[in-house]
């Protein structure tokens, strides 16, 4: 791939860089992203409140 600058510095650059820009993979991502945090937080408190039951 290589790296799109002559110089390591940001005075190169003139526009977004970001491949994504203009489309809608971003909120589809951020979508998605959500959802499997809720997944993950719903499937620990079950699994959390199933081992606090038998112990109590």
């Amino acid at each position: 791939m290589g790296f799109p600058f002559e110089n390591a510095t940001w005075d190169g650059v003139s526009g977004p860089i970001f491949m994504g820009y203009g489309s809608a993979m971003p909120g589809i991502f951020t979508v998605i992203s959500i959802i499997l945090c809720i997944a993950a937080l719903v499937i620990g408190q079950k699994a959390e409140a199933a081992k606090y039951a038998k112990y109590k």
